[in-house]
């Protein structure tokens, strides 16, 4: 396959060296960040068993086996294609659908607004299948034996590729839009300059995360396929190492106006403002360190009229 152009032709690259080595590198820097990813989780956090947290682990591991599926593809044109796609898409499924879900649980630390949570869910759910589904039904047409069958796969399979990735880019920014809000009047309860300058630093991570939503698009509409692929599990590794900054940013803010505290996971003050309006980010520190929850006090729920 010429590395310009999508499908037919998928299982293999003609030797560019140039193209090879880009891939090489890319493949061996997504390895590299999803070993870290998943050490760093599991450092991280002492408990185990939130939503969060497997989200985080899921999102992490999906990036191998979608690196993986592709390396066969392009590398490994004996092996079965129909069995390195399954790689592939699978490893996409966990990384993309993964990656919304560690935004939407992240949400839970900072929104009390029930039914907007759970409209946020359902629309992560209905997008994963109206995105997902068609895409992978065409991707695996794309590596019928049959060349007309093939190329008429591939024609669809490029057009649902680029309405699929505009589609996950707008829900993450979305959900990363709510997320920088709610922390925005999260930390008009606590106007110390410290403060602001944690609302900055979260802007600035999300506007960065938005860049490269916005290099992947213009990758995956410039033609270059074998690159394009390759390139947005590099995307998402990087997106989910600024997950972490933004976990600590969010774990600062319940810290309130202890001016002690030397590090984003240091103890939390027991205030009326931790103990409600700032509970769900008690709990999240309290996962991180391993302490009960039983002593906090959780806001009633909200549900929009």
């Amino acid at each position: 396959m010429s590395p310009e152009l999508s499908p037919p032709g998928i299982g293999g690259l003609n030797h560019d060296s140039i193209v090879t080595v880009v891939l090489a590198c890319f493949a061996s820097l997504i390895y590299y960040n999803a070993i870290e990813l998943i050490v760093l989780c599991l450092a991280t956090f002492k408990r185990r068993g939130s939503f969060y947290f497997w989200c985080l682990v899921i999102a992490s591991t999906s990036l191998i086996p979608n690196t993986s599926g592709y390396i066969l593809l392009f590398f490994r044109p004996d092996i079965s294609r129909f069995a390195a796609i399954t790689f592939v898409v699978l490893g996409w499924y966990g990384t993309v659908t993964g990656h919304s879900l560690v935004l939407w649980s992240r949400l839970n630390f900072v929104v009390h607004n029930t039914r907007l949570l759970n409209g946020l869910l359902v629309l992560i759910i209905v997008d994963a299948i109206i995105l997902h589904v068609p895409t992978t039904v065409l991707l695996y047409g794309t590596v019928s034996p049959n060349e007309s069958i093939a190329h008429t796969f591939s024609v669809g399979y490029g057009i649902a590729e680029r309405i699929q990735l505009v589609g996950f880019c707008i829900q993450e920014a979305i959900l990363s839009g709510i997320y920088v809000w709610e922390t925005a009047k999260l930390l008009r309860l606590r106007p110390e300059r410290r403060h602001h300058r944690i609302l900055a630093q979260l802007l600035a991570m999300n506007v960065v995360v938005l860049i490269i939503d916005f290099v992947v698009v213009i990758v995956e509409y410039a033609g270059f396929y074998a690159v394009q692929v390759m390139f947005k599990p590099v995307a998402y590794s990087i997106k989910l190492k600024l997950e972490y900054a933004v976990l600590g940013r969010l774990v600062q803010i319940a810290q309130g106006g202890s001016s002690a505290a030397s590090g984003p996971f240091e103890t939390i003050p027991s205030s009326s403002a931790c103990d409600n309006q700032l509970h769900g980010i008690c709990l999240l520190r309290n996962e991180i360190h391993g302490l009960e929850t039983h002593v906090l006090k959780r806001p009633a729920p909200v549900d929009a009229g």
